[in-house]
């Protein structure tokens, strides 16, 4: 038994150093590319004011360019984020607003996303809970192969807030829960495998829980429960 547990001892040491010398690199890498993609950014949006009578087929090109520098700066913020994680910076939200936010910068192919009729407005980081949305979403998406239906649904119970995000995917294998919320685990070819770990940071920094409920075949729901903080005061 000692020696079974010096290996797993050691084998977590070895996986933190890693994950450490991972993040090192990874934060270099991300500040390095944070510039260019704003000049992308900046450039497309200046084509767009100079150019108001593009054809269909261009405009869609620009919308497909800036879903992919979202798709890219949001990566870059997952990473950092993880390995230099910042305080929350706390408002006034409506999450229908952040849900709209998330699903303007996500190509959502054949998928339809029922978002709740009523809004609900919370106090929360708008910028690092729309990143939770993202995740979550993007993650249905590829599941589903970009066919499919999300429900997500809201509710106030005392003083929390749940929301659900259910999809009609395939379900996640029972092998397969306890480890998606670790660093660097995923099962797809592309991503950084940071986006569960990024959910649940964000969520527990907001003093809340993230769980998983799923059936094979059926879909996979994330409920989200956060309690009702209070927002900032101004310094």
């Amino acid at each position: 038994m000692t020696e079974i547990y010096n290996a797993k001892k050691e084998i977590e040491e070895h996986k933190l150093k890693s994950l450490n010398v991972i993040g090192d690199l990874s934060a270099r890498i991300s500040h390095d590319f944070r510039n260019p993609i704003s000049i992308i950014r900046n450039s497309l949006e200046l084509m767009k004011i100079q150019n108001p009578d593009l054809s269909e087929k261009n405009k869609n090109h620009i919308i497909m360019m800036e879903r992919a520098i979202a798709r890219i700066s949001h990566q870059l913020e997952e990473v950092l984020d993880y390995v230099l994680p910042k305080p929350l910076d706390l408002g006034t939200h409506s999450i229908c607003g952040i849900l709209d936010s998330a699903l303007s910068k996500i190509d959502l192919g054949g998928v339809k996303v029922n978002i709740p009729e009523e809004d609900h407005i919370i106090s929360c980081d708008g910028t690092k809970i729309e990143i939770v949305f993202s995740n979550l979403i993007l993650n249905a998406v590829q599941g589903m192969e970009k066919k499919g239906l999300i429900h997500i649904r809201v509710m106030d119970i005392l003083d929390f807030t749940i929301i659900e995000v259910e999809d009609t995917g395939p379900g996640i294998p029972k092998h397969l829960i306890e480890k998606m919320f670790e660093p660097l685990f995923t099962t797809r070819q592309i991503g950084t495998g940071l986006g569960l770990v990024s959910c649940k940071s964000i969520v527990e920094k907001h003093g809340g829980t993230i769980e998983i409920r799923t059936q094979i075949r059926k879909g996979t729901t994330f409920v989200i429960t956060l309690p009702k903080l209070k927002p900032a005061k101004d310094a």
